[in-house]
């Protein structure tokens, strides 16, 4: 198991939301300085651009606060895994736009963010049934959304760097 996420499991819920609120702010910081075509080229042959990668964490931050809203109001409620690679070319990731995807990461994570600090401190241990993954608690369902985006800014990050542009559209020298 990786040591961030050990810390991060170690966080108080308070930390925990902080971090989940965060998040949009650090993925406009990984987008800073993009064009159109460098978030819609693929620069490592056989993975997504860096459009399709924030296209699927907008999606997956909708999937996440119904489930995790759905965890607080029912009694282990059933959360139907998303096979998310099946995305990009149906719902059209490439045509979507970049400041309307970020928005919506926005208001989402702002809304549960709301309502995950409002939550009486037993609702943590709520839990739901993922049709892949078993058993998951509210706190669970909170710790994967924030390690999800984590895992996918760490691609964004190499996508950039196979372009030659660092971060705030800094060139490498290779």
């Amino acid at each position: 198991m990786p040591a961030s996420e050990i810390s991060i499991r170690l966080e108080t819920p308070d930390e925990l939301i902080a971090s989940y609120a965060r998040g949009p702010e650090e993925l406009r910081d990984a987008l800073a300085g993009l064009t159109p075509d460098q978030l819609r080229t693929r620069p490592i042959a056989g993975k997504w651009s860096i459009m399709e990668v924030l296209c699927h964490l907008s999606d997956c931050d909708q999937f996440n606060a119904d489930r995790m809203k759905r965890t607080l109001a029912m009694d282990k409620p059933l959360l139907l895994g998303a096979d998310g690679f099946r995305y990009p070319q149906p719902v059209k990731y490439h045509q979507r736009d970049v400041e309307e995807e970020l928005a919506l990461i926005e208001m989402t994570r702002r809304q549960m963010a709301r309502i995950l600090r409002l939550v009486e401190p037993d609702a943590w241990i709520r839990q739901a049934v993922h049709s892949e993954l078993g058993l998951l608690t509210l706190r669970q369902l909170l710790l994967r959304t924030i390690t999800h985006q984590t895992h996918h800014l760490a691609f964004i990050h190499e996508k950039r760097k196979a372009m030659g542009i660092g971060r705030n559209n800094e060139h490498h020298c290779l």
